[in-house]
């Protein structure tokens, strides 16, 4: 669990996660989050980082045009945690982009309220074998409900929650990512 330890920040990502939060917690929290331009789901929009003041044009709500998008928010000089339902598109290019660009620490995955269709489930086995294949620490939020109830708009009471709740076993659930050598000593904790 060192990169509970050495993340610089904890971002919260997409409109699954900025629901579970309460607006006064999430205005005070590092997230992104994709804004449509139109009123069709293929019309451009705007990625809004909080921890930059200008909104990013994106093209379009595709993968690769999201991806581009959140390549010009990075700060490649820091480790960060991302928490979101990776059903959301915008969550997957997060991820593919802190990967490429070798700054994501660990991922949190929200239980994802969008599994109902098989292209979902298609997407996010093609994100989980990405974080599996790139040793990408990866667990699953089960109950996002209790996890951001009463939470603190910092960083550190994030990491110090994922922390108690990886160590308590409690509704956070391991997925992948640790090499399989260390994977034993991750759950032993």
């Amino acid at each position: 669990m060192d990169f509970l330890t050495y993340a610089d920040q904890v971002k919260i990502i997409g409109n699954h996660a900025k629901s579970l939060v309460s607006p006064e917690a999430f205005h005070k929290l590092n997230s992104l989050l994709y804004e449509p331009g139109g009123l069709t789901e293929g019309a451009g929009g705007m990625l809004l980082d909080s921890t930059t003041s200008a909104s990013i044009p994106c093209e379009s709500y595709t993968p690769e045009s999201l991806a581009q998008a959140i390549e010009g928010t990075l700060s490649r000089s820091q480790q960060c945690i991302l928490i979101g339902d990776p059903s959301e598109w915008v969550v997957s290019a997060a991820i593919t982009t802190y990967i490429q660009s070798n700054c994501l620490a660990a991922v949190f995955f929200i239980y994802p309220v969008g599994m109902a269709a098989l292209d979902s489930r298609k997407e996010l086995a093609q994100v989980i074998l990405r974080l599996k294949t790139n040793q990408v620490p990866t667990y699953l939020i089960r109950e996002p409900e209790s996890f951001f109830e009463g939470i603190e708009p910092n960083h550190l009471w994030v990491v110090t929650h994922l922390k108690d709740g990886i160590s308590s076993g409690s509704s956070i659930e391991y997925l992948c990512g640790f090499p399989q050598s260390s994977e034993a000593n991750t759950h032993g904790r």
